[in-house]
């Protein structure tokens, strides 16, 4: 590829986000915002007064108020604004990689010119590639409209002979004849901090009531000692910090990993330096309980050096919202922390040298999955109507325990499978419901339509997801008419953690007066048990997710009837998840080098 490039994503706002979310997924540090963010060859800051003569002199124009309105302001990204040139180079070359999204609230830029000023680092770096005389890289973008995106790299190592520990800074910044610009900067080093942590082996056998160590060890691969570090553990709701660290800090974040929910988080900043080659082990394993109400769970962990500028979300438990790390990670800048835990301080203990790269990453998710069952009771209305009345039937699933469902590290998502009684029509089904046959999967039977109906996760003990339906009795309905309402996930398969079977599944019954037909008629499967179903494991699968967070409501969505063609609700989602993984592979470009993504 050519060393020196430039992408193009036009596109909304939202795809620029999920872009620049890449870098986090990937654990790539994100820029901190310069002290003297404004192009000086950029026109004034709008925020500035518009009116140079103060409050007291003459008032600005309609049109010129209106044209400073429309001036745009941009904001240049990186990926990572601290890099590490390997010593002796490899054959991936380190990147500085750039990302310019248009300005939403703005006018169109014109004019624009992203450039790299590699001054700074030129003495110890050789640029790959040509196309930066005079030692600024340069990209013409022209211009860039509000829902715009722009992006480009440089591709770099250290040139031989550069001495370990030497470091530089690269200016990032662009020009335009009518945009301000936010620039920023990328400190540049030879050699590297490399670190990485141990992968625990999942577990299907966690007792719940029981605590599980998490014997997690750091090594430093690289060529550079860490001067301190900094581990965070993200877990799932149905897991809980066996103790609380004094130099941790306690509270909330919105890991990736988790679907977008706030989760419990610990953020633990440990002041011991770590050398290169070496591997340490924690002075006192991290603990974590696991709950009565525990299914499958998992614990997210990951180390970056002490003081790197990575992001935190996370909200003190303290109810403050403060933490140690600030915005861009930097913290306090102790190398100890003072976390809101009254535990021991954790610290890290020397363990012998760096394992084999096989059994490190720098992020690991450590799947938990309980000995536990959760049974889930199926419910169904009856109702007494006349032919051509319009009635209301709502199935109902509730969660009675012990274990809350919450299926992020597994498929076979909670659905209802309802079949409409024979001799009625649906009028209107909930939102989350399609058209489907009696198996949960395929073209609906207009003799006998079924509808499955996605309940989603998490489904804790005690919650009840009702879904009502209208139907209308035809006029030659019979005198009694049923149709059976189970459930089942959404591939049509048995959830296998509910062992209770005898609430497994229940009826819509319509009696119908002055009924023209004759007898009874059950719509779908009848009987007390399902079907035969092809069984899908209990066990939890890493790194796959379905849907988003929430149960099936109350309300009812778009006029449904008999025979329409059906979409099933996880092709609907998983579009979503595909168009925005894309947008994620696009910026953020890992080494794949002794690393792997989780």
């Amino acid at each position: 590829m050519s060393l020196l490039s430039r992408r193009r994503w036009p596109g909304t706002p939202i795809a620029v986000g999920a872009a620049l979310l890449g870098a986090l997924l990937v654990g790539a540090p994100a820029q901190a915002d310069p002290a003297n963010p404004v192009n000086p060859s950029a026109p004034a800051n709008p925020s500035a007064p518009a009116n140079p003569a103060g409050p007291t002199g003459p008032a600005q124009s309609t049109g010129a108020r209106a044209a400073q309105a429309d001036r745009p302001v941009l904001k240049l990204h990186v990926v990572r604004n601290e890099v590490g040139l390997p010593q002796p180079a490899e054959s991936d070359p380190p990147q500085i990689s750039w990302g310019l999204p248009g300005d939403p609230g703005g006018g169109t830029a014109k004019d624009v010119v992203v450039k790299i000023d590699v001054s700074g680092i030129f003495a110890f770096t050789e640029i790959l590639g040509s196309g930066c005389p005079d030692d600024v890289c340069a990209w013409p973008v022209g211009d860039l409209a509000p829902d715009g995106y722009e992006g480009g790299l440089i591709e770099m190592r250290a040139k031989p002979g550069a001495a370990l520990g030497t470091t530089g800074t690269a200016r990032v910044y662009a020009t335009s004849s009518n945009a301000t610009v936010i620039e920023t900067t990328v400190k540049v080093t030879v050699g590297a901090v490399d670190l990485v942590v141990s992968r625990l082996t999942d577990t299907e056998t966690a007792r719940p009531g029981s605590t599980l160590d998490a014997p997690i060890t750091v090594a430093n691969t690289g060529s550079l000692t860490a001067q301190g570090v900094e581990l965070r553990f993200g877990t799932s709701h149905e897991l809980a910090f066996a103790q609380r660290f004094s130099n941790c800090v306690y509270g909330t974040t919105d890991l990736p990993s988790g679907n977008g929910r706030q989760l419990p988080e610990a953020v633990c900043r440990i002041s011991t330096p770590v050398e290169p080659g070496k591997r340490y082990r924690l002075s006192t394993p991290v603990g974590f309980d696991v709950k009565k109400t525990a299914l499958f769970e998992f614990v997210d962990y990951e180390v970056t050096p002490l003081g790197a500028t990575v992001p935190t979300n996370a909200k003190s438990g303290d109810g403050s919202g403060n933490s140690n790390s600030n915005s861009n990670g930097n913290g306090n800048g102790n190398g100890s922390g003072s976390g809101n835990g009254s535990g021991p301080v954790l610290a890290l203990v020397p363990d012998g040298s760096v394992p084999p790269g096989g059994s490190l990453t720098d992020r690991w998710r450590w799947i938990v999955n309980a000995v536990n069952t959760a049974d889930l009771d199926v419910t169904g209305d009856t109702v007494t109507a006349d032919p051509g009345d319009t009635v209301t039937l709502a199935a109902k699933i509730r969660n009675d325990g012990p274990a809350s469902v919450d299926l992020i590290t597994t498929d076979g998502q909670i659905s209802l499978l309802v079949n409409i009684p024979k001799g009625t029509t649906a009028v209107k089904v909930p939102e989350r419901c399609r058209l489907s046959n009696s198996d949960g999967m395929g073209e609906p039977d207009p003799d006998a339509p079924a509808y499955l109906c996605w309940i989603g996760s998490p489904f804790p003990v005690g919650k009840v997801a009702t879904l009502p339906f209208v139907l209308k009795v035809d006029e030659d309905a019979p005198a009694t008419t049923t149709g059976v309402v189970r459930h089942m996930s959404e591939w049509g398969a048995e959830l296998t953690f509910d062992t209770n079977k005898a609430n497994n599944q229940a009826f819509f019954t319509v009696n119908v007066t002055d009924a023209a037909g004759t007898g009874d008629s059950t719509g779908g499967s009848g009987g007390n048990e399902p079907e035969p179903q092809t069984t899908v494991s209990a066990t939890a699968q890493p790194n796959t997710t379905a849907g988003t967070a929430g149960t099936a409501g109350g309300g009812t969505g778009a006029l449904a009837q008999t025979g329409g063609a059906g979409t099933p609700t996880i092709a609907l989602a998983s579009a979503g998840v595909l168009a925005a993984g894309a947008a994620l592979l696009v910026v953020a470009r890992r080494r794949t080098a002794a690393r792997t993504a989780v």
